[in-house]
């Protein structure tokens, strides 16, 4: 093959279409309480793609560095981001309100979300499978992708650089 042929080749595999990202799961409707303390619809992030992940904000393992990841997303990205405690008993409305001040969480972008337990440990254990929501305050460290449909389209370890550039960019495909 000529070097010519060559760069031709490399060139169109570099332009090929990127396979489409999977569908893990669809979003069932939910109701929460907010860092407000109001009621949090979950169809309202319908039209909407969205990050989550699942914290809590006494954690000083990894949701600190799910709090950074979590604001490049937002000052990176239109995405809105939605933070699930994973510790009903402690995380009150206040609390969370506190934590999304510490991020710098745009109010109207990223939702801290507390209320029942079964409907936390649903979302955690059923829909995103990244673990249970049952009083041990064990969580996944991973970023969960959710497209405008409620659809969950993909999960990204919040180790290494290369993991948030592809969520960036999946975010910027959907």
């Amino acid at each position: 093959m000529t070097r010519r042929a060559w760069l031709v080749a490399v060139g169109l595999l570099g332009c090929a279409k990127r396979p489409a990202l999977p569908v893990f799961n669809s979003i069932p409707a939910f109701t929460l309480t907010d860092q407000t303390g109001a009621a949090f619809d979950g169809g309202r992030l319908t039209g909407k793609i969205w990050v989550a992940n699942f914290m809590f904000t006494s954690c000083t393992a990894t949701c600190p560095r799910q709090g950074t990841i979590l604001q490049r997303v937002q000052r990176e990205t239109a995405a809105d981001l939605v933070s699930f405690t994973v510790d009903v008993a402690r995380d009150t409305p206040e609390v969370l309100a506190a934590f999304a001040h510490r991020y710098g969480a745009e109010a109207a972008r990223w939702h801290f979300l507390t209320g029942a337990a079964e409907t936390l440990n649903r979302l955690a254990y059923d829909v995103f499978q990244v673990g249970n929501v049952d009083g041990k305050l064990e969580h996944s460290s991973r970023l969960l992708l959710v497209d405008s449909k409620r659809a969950y389209r993909g999960n990204y370890p919040i180790t290494g650089e290369e993991s948030i550039n592809r969520l960036l960019v999946d975010i910027k495909r959907l």
